[in-house]
């Protein structure tokens, strides 16, 4: 593996070109990469010389994933691997396999790790998970080893279908909460207590989330709003119950 192209660099897209530059050249494409900001074995390059790379990362919100395999559908070859690293999983692999199909080797997947859960793992991806599904081409070894072996991450296979079913509770539900919080902005109190210190842990963690990954959670997981219903649900019963109670009226 000569190199590895991403297209896309954001909070992820350049978190993943950390990681990688170590163990190989890495190419960036994105209008908003500056230069001087890239690691060592890093560099900026035009779309064309992303797409001439081995392996092809699809590091962008999932509004912009459809837009990008257009565009490198007429610069792929059928050696070239085109994977997505986005947050859900059925409507991404469908874009690919609709867009550039039958044009190069695909891969789904979805690295369930970000900047902070890399910080607090001592600046590695190791034992996090990785989830991984071939669309096409596949199997993928040199690949999985870089990222299973050399990266240390815990390549677990699992269908986009599959993902994003758990995933409607893991994120899409945890995500819901935490941004209601955020808006309500919960107060630092000096009353505190374990219990409502994890809702404050998890304020602070959705203030690091940009709403374009919200979106794409909520919104892009065909299985969300069921999740979303049953929460809103559960918590208008539960307040209809204690509206009903009375003590001393």
């Amino acid at each position: 593996m000569k190199d590895i192209g991403i297209i896309g660099y954001g909070s992820f897209g350049s978190l993943l070109a950390k990681l990688l530059a170590p163990h190989v050249p890495v190419l960036v494409y994105d209008k908003k990469a500056a230069p001087s900001e890239l690691p060592d074995n890093v560099r900026a390059v035009s779309l064309a010389e992303v797409a001439a790379c081995g392996v092809v990362v699809i590091a962008v919100d999932l509004s912009g994933i459809s837009t990008v395999c257009e565009q490198l559908a007429t610069l792929v070859s059928r050696q070239t691997t085109v994977m997505d690293i986005c947050s859900v999983k059925v409507k991404p692999a469908e874009m690919l396999v609709n867009l550039l199909g039958g044009k190069c080797r695909l891969l789904a997947t979805h690295p369930m790790f970000g900047p902070n859960s890399v910080a607090a793992n001592d600046g590695t991806c190791r034992g996090l998970t990785w989830v991984w599904h071939e669309l096409s081409g596949g199997p993928f070894p040199e690949l999985e080893a870089l990222f299973g072996q050399t990266l240390g991450a815990d390549i677990q296979r699992m269908t986009p279908d599959e993902h994003d079913q758990q995933m409607a509770w893991v994120h899409a539900l945890t995500f819901f909460v935490g941004r209601a919080l955020v808006d309500m902005n919960i107060p630092d109190l000096a009353l505190d207590t374990g219990y409502y210190r994890k809702l404050r842990d998890l304020f602070e963690l959705e203030k690091t989330h940009s709403r374009a990954l919200f979106d794409t959670i909520e919104a892009g997981n065909p299985y969300a709003a069921e999740v979303r219903a049953q929460l809103i649900a559960t918590l208008q019963r539960l307040d209809s119950e204690v509206k009903e109670l009375h003590y001393g009226d």
